[in-house]
């Protein structure tokens, strides 16, 4: 379902289920602007063929996908398959945001032990020493990347 933003008219494509019949309070992603929405009514012919396929369904005792609302058309298998295609593309693992928090994970941890460091001693015999190393190397790599960049 594709549903613009009352104030400053951006679209969104937003799933069916994520509404329900009641209504649902949104926010604009682009103007933080909320509002409440409700979705629009279905007609009276198009209720009654969707209640005579839930009734099918039910005495069919068939198993389905969960119940779509729109009219069934030759295109709408190929709108599904497309869907289903968008879908694994926003899916895709981005390995470089998943380095880059590893690093600030891992640098946050190392200002944590070198902030307790005397306390850590007690528990760790040679933290004082591991850290000093670490620095050491620290100081080689800027050297060595400098030195690189000039």
């Amino acid at each position: 379902m594709i549903i613009s933003c009352e104030k400053c008219d951006k679209s969104f494509n937003i799933q069916d289920h994520l509404i329900p019949d009641e209504g649902r309070l949104l926010q604009c992603g682009s103007c933080n602007y909320k509002w409440f929405f409700r979705r629009p009514s279905v007609s009276v012919d198009n209720k009654k063929n969707i209640d005579i396929e839930k009734k099918i369904i039910i005495e069919n005792n068939i198993q389905k996908e969960p119940f779509d609302e729109t009219p069934k058309t030759p295109n709408n298998s190929k709108e599904k398959s497309l869907k289903k295609l968008s879908n694994k593309k926003n899916l895709k693992i981005n390995i470089p945001k998943y380095i880059i928090v590893f690093i600030i994970s891992l640098a946050a941890l190392i200002l944590l032990a070198d902030t307790f460091k005397f306390t850590l001693e007690k528990y760790l015999p040679g933290i004082n020493f591991i850290l000093n190393n670490l620095y050491e190397t620290l100081k080689d790599l800027t050297l060595f990347f400098k030195d690189l960049i000039n």
